[in-house]
């Protein structure tokens, strides 16, 4: 359990720098209000802007994670109208949101990278990107079968990887001085990938089935 927080620590710690950069500054909606920036001390943000016609359960798992809009946004349609809405269920459902999202980035980035008119500085953070968004599909797998397993550490551990990938992405275009040529997209996916870490370490409970 003290390994399980501490990674979640670690998580908070590199998604708090990660959203409180100049991209996603830039990336970040009217709806936002600013740029969120977070650690482990701070409460979710506010649930006013969630639809008043979503399923009470989602709602309520959702109201918990730092972007809950986003939350019923991108889970919500990955949620069959009878599904038995639980934070595993919810869970599975923003994986499947995170694998749909990182198709449509790497799709972008890798034409944006092969376009020749493209310029060889945005090319390069562009390829750390392409490389973050395939592992990130690759690890999709990885965590329904912790989930399967109903493996707490091995669930913790990669969802954080996930984080891991998205911040190397932010972080070659910030060494370049230069701003993402898809500030939007990376910027949601980033979002999903911290829900899906407050879904899956704060509230996923193997021990109690839910």
């Amino acid at each position: 359990m003290e390994m399980k927080h501490l990674t979640l620590l670690l998580s908070l710690f590199s998604f708090s720098a990660y959203t409180a950069s100049p991209l996603v500054a830039l990336a970040s909606s009217p709806s936002d209000g600013q740029s969120p920036s977070y650690s482990e001390d701070q409460p979710p943000q506010t649930v006013s802007k969630i639809p008043s016609n979503v399923n009470p359960k989602l709602k309520k798992i959702c109201q918990e994670v730092n972007h809950p809009t986003e939350c019923v946004t991108t889970a919500g349609p990955f949620l069959g109208e009878t599904a038995d809405i639980s934070p595993v269920t919810v869970l599975q459902a923003e994986i499947e949101a995170i694998d749909s999202k990182a198709k449509e980035a790497l799709a972008k980035a890798t034409k944006l990278a092969a376009d020749p008119t493209t310029s060889k500085t945005i090319t390069f953070p562009l390829k750390i990107c392409i490389d973050g968004y395939k592992a990130i599909l690759k690890n999709k797998q990885a965590i329904l079968d912790a989930i399967s397993k109903r493996d707490a550490d091995e669930l913790n551990m990669e969802l954080s990887s996930n984080v891991d990938h998205i911040s190397q992405c932010e972080d070659a275009f910030e060494e370049a001085k230069i701003n993402s040529p898809i500030p939007e997209l990376h910027s949601l996916l980033g979002k999903m990938i911290f829900n899906s870490i407050n879904i899956g370490v704060d509230m996923v409970d193997f021990e109690n089935k839910n």
